[in-house]
């Protein structure tokens, strides 16, 4: 899931839901007015980070010049993401994961909302009203 903060200026939260229970845990943390995209397919991918994985890291930079990294914090549904930006920022990245480390990874994800692959939703701002998301 991923929190696009209203009025932070670009400013992202990303969270994983592993079962309807997460969700409460989560909701509980957004910021009011923001605009919260969840995805159900593959866009964002999670893997055992591997040759054949940093290939693909390679492979979206190469296509977008940017990748969004993100590994699991302990205990917490917040991810701790890193959006990397060329080869050599993508080089000294994975230098420091070691093999096994699990990673969730794929180009920045747009505001879809198919009601399948994705939705997309905007939060009420603190007086109740929801409003055009400003960014």
């Amino acid at each position: 899931m991923l929190e696009r903060i209203a009025r932070g200026g670009g400013a992202t939260r990303w969270f994983i839901c592993r079962a309807p229970a997460d969700l409460d845990a989560v909701a509980a943390r957004l910021s009011p007015g923001s605009c919260v995209s969840f995805y159900f397919d593959q866009r964002m991918r999670r893997e055992v980070f591997t040759a054949e994985v940093e290939l693909q890291l390679r492979r979206i930079v190469g296509d977008a010049n940017e990748v969004v990294i993100c590994q699991e914090g302990l205990d917490d549904p917040e991810l701790d993401v890193e959006l990397v930006y060329g080869f050599d920022e993508l080089a000294e990245y994975t230098a420091l994961l070691g093999d096994r480390s699990v990673i969730y990874f794929g180009p920045f994800p747009g505001r879809d909302d198919d009601g399948e692959a994705a939705i997309t939703v905007v939060l009420p701002d603190s007086d109740g009203v929801v409003r055009a998301h400003p960014h």
